[in-house]
């Protein structure tokens, strides 16, 4: 019988269709997110003891002005790709390549105009010459051939993810052999650029595809932009999402203290980036091969892919919430100790997230990126309300749990959108999260004279 299943489960991951190609791309996830964080955690681990914490501040700062830049400037070229009718049309690919290298040139002009004023806010000096330097990444990424996103298109991720697990590899030992040279964040800031660019070249010789050219065809330029408006708006509320907390704390704490805190945080959030890399991967392609409102096979089959996601992710962020302070402490020297008792209490603030496993990206599949916006907007006001408010009260521990509280809190407005396209799995929502809560929330009772660190 257990010969019988496995070679079952072998033949449906070589067929063609599209459950096979679901099951053999989230093979490929998994294996990337565990490879990928397993030598980024080894990485993490050379360099504490390479650097200070002040340069992981120093560098944390500056990703928070890479990414907006980013961020406010994204018209979602590579979800346009993935959803749009004309994906898979030269004119339509070539035009969203010429746009890209337009967007990574003044992106990285406005990297050079934001510098000043961001080494006067942070009083960081080094962040005058540290953004540009780290900002010419962005020129290299707007080069990067749309193959990549025709890849996550057709759920082709088998060369995609070794270009990606390649890419962390070299640039895992360009960082390590340039801090244990240098001993300064500027090891950090080049090995960024090596990234890009061997990702950019990597890509372009071992992915399949035609070559890009320089194209602006005027029909391709309006879909785009059109579909994207309300993406540019989506994602500068994920920007604040995601990156609003150490914005924010750097207006309160040290550097040191906000490395520690990003340190916390790589650790404390690895279920969670499983779960929205499952979901950007293969459960977007998904939602537009397999729409959920078109009968109630579709809706069964992808409620259970989602089920089984917010599963791992629940059981795997208990464990860590358990063993959190350990873990840091067999992981990293004593000047990070304070990461433990954060590792317990992110996974308690994430438990919503990890058990609605982006269910909202249903809207970007089915073309409504105004309700995506509207969602994400919620989410990213609430999150910096209750970030000042967590912090003037409850210090880091306040800022720690804002994230969870605000996907709380804004989950009918998630709930009310997915229903209108058949996405909607509110029993296992709230399963998932009651269970989630009851496993972090003991851990984090059990862990309290640590988490008492973290109050003002």
């Amino acid at each position: 019988m257990a010969a019988f299943s496995f070679s079952n489960t072998i033949s449906l991951l070589k067929g063609e269709g599209t459950r096979a190609k679901a099951m053999r791309a989230s093979v490929w996830v998994i294996l990337t997110v565990v490879f990928s964080n397993g030598v980024r955690l080894l990485s993490n681990m050379i360099l504490t003891r390479l650097l200070f914490p002040e340069a992981f501040g120093l560098m944390a700062l500056v990703q928070i002005f890479i990414t907006g830049l980013q961020t406010f400037s994204d018209v979602g070229i590579r979800i346009s790709i993935i959803q749009n009718k004309r994906g898979d049309d030269p004119d339509f690919l070539n035009t969203a390549w010429t746009l890209q290298i337009i967007r990574g040139v003044l992106l990285w002009v406005a990297a050079c105009v934001l510098a000043w004023p961001a080494s006067v806010i942070y009083g960081q000096p080094q962040l005058m010459l540290l953004l540009p330097v780290t900002a010419l990444s962005l020129v290299l990424a707007g080069m990067m051939p749309t193959r990549v996103a025709t890849a996550n298109r057709h759920l082709n991720l088998g060369r995609l993810t070794m270009v990606g697990l390649t890419v962390q590899l070299v640039t895992v030992v360009s960082t390590a052999l340039l801090a244990w040279w240098w001993h300064s964040v500027w090891a950090l800031a080049v090995s960024a650029l090596i990234a890009a660019a061997v990702n950019n070249t990597l890509s372009r010789h071992l992915l399949p595809g035609e070559p890009n050219r320089l194209r602006l065809e005027r029909d391709s330029v309006r879909e785009i932009i059109g579909f994207g408006k309300f993406v540019f708006l989506s994602t500068i509320s994920t920007f604040l999402i995601t990156t609003s907390d150490r914005a924010i704390l750097g207006a309160y704490f040290d550097v040191d203290k906000i490395g520690i805190y990003t340190v916390g945080l790589l650790i404390g959030t690895l279920p969670n980036l499983v779960v929205s890399t499952l979901s950007n991967k293969v459960l977007l392609p998904l939602y537009r091969m397999k729409p959920t409102t078109e009968n109630a096979g579709n809706r069964r089959k992808l409620f259970r892919a989602r089920r089984i996601i917010a599963m791992i992710a629940v059981l795997v962020s208990a464990i860590l919430a358990f063993i959190g302070p350990w873990l840091i402490g067999l992981l990293y020297d004593p000047r990070y100790a304070l990461a433990g008792p954060m590792v317990t209490l992110f996974t308690l603030s994430y438990t919503a997230a990890n058990a609605v496993v982006n269910s909202e990206d249903v809207l970007l599949a089915n073309g409504d990126s105004r309700r995506y916006f509207i969602h994400q907007a919620s989410v990213a006001a609430l999150q910096i309300c209750f970030t000042f408010l967590g912090i003037h009260y409850f210090g880091l521990l306040g800022a720690i749990l804002a994230p969870g509280l605000a996907k709380l809190v804004t989950y009918p407005i998630r709930a009310a959108m997915t229903a209108r396209y058949g996405a909607l799995d509110l029993r296992a929502d709230m399963l998932f999260m009651l269970v989630g809560g009851t496993l972090t929330g003991f851990a984090c009772f059990l862990h309290w004279p640590e988490l008492r660190q973290l109050l003002p």
